[in-house]
């Protein structure tokens, strides 16, 4: 049987997280074999052919250039070693690290595995149970807006890709209706664009339509017709990858960039990310001795119990006339902390006024139909503040029947 090959890292996913953690580990010395399903690195931004502003340093340059320069520099990486076009069917941890398959047979040890998979896209299952070419995700909105025939397009979201889209569409002269269940996510100027677009209709916080109903010749909402309708509800992280792990590899993998949730999804965070995972990891397997080291908790964690408000939350119908009294008890792993040596040192601390008000905003944004698609939002709200490595949530309907209470909890992250 062929000998494994053998490397430090084995990191899952080449965009911009993937690319960027592997340029610095192999300036760390580490060997690095980067496994990426498509067939060129930063496939998904390459697929982006329009200019961007939001990225520090480039202003007006296309999202498809941005990833020709990533993909250059990384494949230039001394000591990285590129698998594209393939990608891993196992991957197990014992005690002296990771033994992972590709396809193909392919087998490979590795010291460190690190998940930089990003984003997909979310298809709720009531729009897109039977494809259809009049229905679009974000995807295919930008694949084919340059391409469709004006008329009247919905799009449902509020974020920067619906405003974009709107803005872009109503320019080439389609009639275009926003749809939103929230207040506007988008950049300001954006919006205050939209808003004074003749062209552009919105509807915010208004409960998202129960179907879309496509035919030959347009879209049926309720009563209303479009030509065509794009869902643009956002992302989410990509989970193939975290399918391969049971249990225990999930505590000992490292995670970077869109794919870890903590971050608002952009490349500049993506980057960052992997930059800080490839610095953890060289810590990690390059363990550096102090002459005095710090006094640490063991870990550290938040508490708030009982926090009690009303939420538009449940898909009974007495449930969707206005807001349900819930409950909701958290604690926050913080992980191990440096002993706070002195009264009044907040700077170092997560405030847990943040981690409340964080709750409530993300409860009574919007209506949820299901219990558990609020605690998923509110563990990625949580995961997201500064610090945090672990989360459980237990989510309390106080009145949803006269004799007793329901509840569910979850749990995300280390712990």
């Amino acid at each position: 049987m062929t000998r494994p090959s053998s490397f430090d890292v084995v990191i899952l996913g080449g965009g911009p997280a993937g690319c960027s953690a592997a340029s610095w580990l192999g300036q760390l010395g580490l060997t690095t074999l980067l496994v990426e399903r498509e067939a060129q690195l930063c496939a998904s931004l390459a697929a982006l052919d329009f200019v961007q502003d939001w990225v520090l340093g480039e202003p007006a340059t296309r999202l498809c250039d941005l990833a020709a320069q990533y993909a250059a520099q990384a494949s230039a990486t001394p000591g990285l070693t590129l698998r594209l076009g393939t990608q891993v069917e196992s991957a197990r941890h014992a005690a002296d690290g990771w033994a992972l398959q590709l396809a193909g047979g392919e087998r490979v040890q590795a010291r460190a595995l690190l998940l930089a998979t990003g984003l997909r896209l979310l298809r709720p299952a009531r729009y897109f149970a039977s494809p259809h070419a009049r229905v679009l995700d974000a995807s295919s909105l930008t694949a084919q807006r340059d391409t469709l025939a004006p008329g009247r397009v919905l799009l449902l979201g509020a974020g920067d890709n619906a405003a974009e889209n709107a803005l872009h569409l109503a320019e080439r002269g389609f009639d275009v209706t926003v749809w939103t269940r929230s207040g506007w996510r988008a950049q300001t100027h954006l919006v205050a664009r939209i808003e004074r677009h003749p062209r552009i209709t919105v509807r915010l916080s208004t409960p998202l339509p129960e179907a879309l109903l496509p035919d030959a010749t347009g879209v049926s909402v309720g009563t209303e017709r479009f030509d065509v309708a794009a869902v643009l509800l956002g992302f989410e992280p990509e989970p193939s990858a975290f399918a391969l792990l049971d249990e225990h590899a999930r505590q000992r993998v490292f995670v970077a960039g869109d794919a870890s949730g903590r971050w608002h999804p952009c490349v500049q965070t993506a980057l960052a990310d992997g930059v800080q995972a490839a610095k953890q990891i060289e810590q990690a397997l390059r363990p550096q001795a102090t002459a005095a080291p710090q006094r640490h908790n063991n870990r550290q964690v938040i508490h708030l119990q009982g926090l009690r408000f009303r939420a538009n939350l449940g898909v009974l119908d007495f449930e969707r006339t206005g807001p349900q009294p819930i409950q909701v008890d958290a604690e926050v792993n913080l992980g191990a902390l440096p002993v706070v040596a002195r009264d009044a040192d907040i700077g170092h601390v997560l405030d847990y006024r943040r981690v409340r008000t964080a709750i409530i905003d993300e409860c009574t944004a919007e209506h949820t139909d299901l219990v558990e698609a609020l605690l998923g939002k509110l563990c990625n709200r949580l995961m997201s503040l500064p610090g945090v490595v672990g989360v459980r949530l237990k989510l309390t309907k106080l009145e949803i029947f006269p004799d007793c209470e329901v509840a569910i909890s979850t749990e995300l992250g280390a712990w």
